[in-house]
């Protein structure tokens, strides 16, 4: 074989391979910036248990504190399932 032929022939097995791979190669659905304007941010109040484990807020410790929005007992969801703390900016916000 000569040069040209095995150049082309490497240079086609990649294209080939590119291609292939792109069609089973799951892209997103939907973009990422349509995704975060659509996504519902859940404020949640998380109080420790006294062995260092948060559980949530009752509906009476809500009632008898009404700014928890503002204080280090609200959480946010970070979108896998886990607990985050309110950002300050957020917590000055309902202070």
């Amino acid at each position: 074989m000569t040069l040209h032929l095995v150049r082309t022939s490497v240079f086609g097995l990649t294209l080939l391979g590119a291609a292939t791979m792109t069609q089973f190669v799951p892209g997103p659905s939907v973009s990422g910036q349509a995704w975060a304007k659509d996504k519902v941010i859940d404020y949640t109040c998380m109080t420790d248990d006294g062995y260092g484990r948060k559980r949530p807020c009752s509906a009476d410790y809500k009632a008898a504190n009404p700014n928890w929005r503002g204080t280090d007992n609200c959480y946010t969801d970070d979108g896998y399932g886990r607990k985050r703390s309110c950002s300050a900016d957020y917590k000055a916000k309902h202070k």
